[in-house]
């Protein structure tokens, strides 16, 4: 855990800071980042959440750049006049890299934001709130200090007396800190969105306190506003345009009777990460078996949102057995078997669609496009995942299990692809270099040590020359770095295994 209080007084809150937020019931806001408000001590306090990040911010707010949560606090310390008090930030780290993330403030009793202004005609003492919004503003301009997010709802306005008013700024994570132009200046009011006559009373007052020429400020802020509104309107036509068309109910039934057959199989351990994104995309299938294997995150909380997942928790039995396991509880005969990081899109579903499934024989091969810490590699491979459960099913393999293709059956490869993500961080190929060694170690044994050598070399060489994964920079290089380490401990333990035995003779 990092953190950092303003005060003593608070720390005790920062480091409970887990157990306070999710304790709250008060919440005041719960879309990508979540804020609740708490009392501690006679205080009032507002705790934002912020969304976990995805993976390669993840490792940017890790190595390159500060957290949001720490942004917010120290950019709030930096500009205390124009901000409610800060008290402090926690973030927390998941296999080395950034997780959670909080910022802590006073709740601040403001009485309205700038965007009730904006958006009644006829609020009270609207042209004098205006001229002193334009007058804090400068003030904020005047130091430095550039809003990157200057919008309606982060504008908070508390009435201190008649005809006088305050102004604090929230969501200050993302700020500038230079000596502005002035068309950086003007240009800072375009995310207003106002109006072309509220503009023009708040270009005025503004123009009046930094003493420059009203007209061309006028003109310099309404192009920015302008150009604004133009890009956002831009990007939600084209939004509009590139989201998934809304599949008419008929054509959505039509879609499920096609996949009726089958029943998507996985077999999960601590798949937080993944299996959401996992899920999403299978939505059309009416029946997902979930085989929890002593699960011990969130997994088993986010596979119970999904209507069509069936849950079942069991005890793991190596991967072959298990699998054939899984499968058992599956109504329909037909298995897609994935892993919990396996992302199906919609061209190889809808290629799933116009398979025959007549023909129990007929078995079908995926390819598998792998990702290794967020990024694609130059090894796709060709796998057996499609068949039914009345012919055939997996070996018994405790690892690098395989579908069992009889002769007489008859192998169809897919011509789509769908996604792996391999390998998410770091921490995680040491995790699963242990687990999957542990297995392909046991009842076999290397007594050559020049085999373990061997076979750790030509696993770099083949991955990292041989599969063209030199072209993929420094990922490319941790992706051979791994396969050596897994060939290198699996072989080493047979090796050590065989020692072992010889002693006992």
């Amino acid at each position: 855990m990092k953190y950092k209080v303003s005060d003593k007084q608070y720390e005790v809150l920062v480091k409970g800071i887990r157990r306070y937020f999710s304790e709250a019931t008060n919440s005041i806001w719960d879309k990508r980042n979540k804020i609740k408000i708490i009392s501690f001590s006679s205080e009032e306090i507002t705790i934002k959440s912020f969304k976990i990040p995805h993976f390669i911010n993840k490792i940017a707010y890790t190595f390159l750049r500060d957290s949001k949560a720490q942004r917010s606090y120290e950019n709030s310390l930096r500009i205390k006049a124009f901000v409610p008090k800060s008290i402090g930030y926690a973030e927390f780290k998941k296999f080395g890299l950034i997780h959670d993330s909080y910022f802590l403030c006073e709740k601040y009793a403001y009485d309205f934001t700038i965007r009730e202004l904006l958006t009644q005609k006829d609020f009270k003492d609207k042209e004098n709130i205006f001229d002193q919004f334009a007058a804090f503003t400068y003030a904020l301009h005047q130091e430095g200090v550039e809003h990157l997010d200057y919008s309606p709802g982060n504008i908070l306005i508390k009435k201190m007396s008649e005809g006088h008013y305050e102004f604090k700024i929230i969501d200050v994570n993302r700020m500038r800190f230079k000596r502005l132009t002035q068309e950086e200046c003007l240009g800072n009011f375009s995310k207003l969105w106002a109006k072309a006559e509220d503009l023009e009373i708040i270009i005025k007052a503004y123009a009046k306190h930094a003493k420059i020429d009203t007209k061309k400020a006028l003109q310099i802020a309404a192009e920015a506003s302008q150009k604004h509104k133009d890009k956002k309107n831009f990007k939600k036509k084209m939004l509009k345009n590139i989201k998934k068309r809304t599949i008419p109910q008929h054509e959505l039934e039509k879609k499920r009777d096609l996949l009726s057959d089958i029943s998507v199989v996985i077999m999960v351990k601590n798949a937080e990460e993944t299996i959401a994104e996992c899920l999403d995309a299978l939505r059309l299938f009416d029946e997902v078996v979930i085989y929890l294997n002593n699960s011990e995150d969130a997994t088993k909380q986010i596979a119970q949102r999904y209507t069509n997942v069936k849950l079942v928790e069991g005890e793991f039995l190596g991967f072959g057995r298990t699998k054939n396991e899984a499968a058992t509880y599956s109504k329909h005969a037909w298995i897609l078997s994935l892993d919990s990081d396996e992302i199906l899109n919609t061209n190889i579903i809808d290629e799933m669609m116009q398979l025959d499934y007549s023909n129990k024989q007929k078995i079908y091969r995926l390819k598998r496009n792998n990702y290794f810490l967020g990024h694609e590699t130059q090894n796709s491979d060709f796998i057996v995942r499609m068949y039914h459960k009345e012919y055939t099913q997996f070996d018994d393999s405790a690892v690098h299990e395989k579908i069992i293709v009889p002769k007489e059956a008859q192998l169809i490869t897919l011509r789509t692809s769908f996604k792996h993500l391999h390998i998410l961080n770091i921490n995680q190929t040491l995790k699963k270099i242990i687990h999957y060694t542990d297995l392909g170690s046991e009842d076999k044994k290397i007594c050559f040590f020049s085999v373990v050598i061997a076979k750790s070399i030509f696993a770099f060489f083949k991955t990292y020359i041989l599969q063209g994964n030199i072209l993929k920079g420094w990922v490319g290089y941790a992706l051979a770095v791994n396969s050596a380490n897994k060939r290198h401990y699996k072989y080493l333990k047979q090796y050590i295994h065989c020692q072992e035995e010889k002693r006992e003779r």
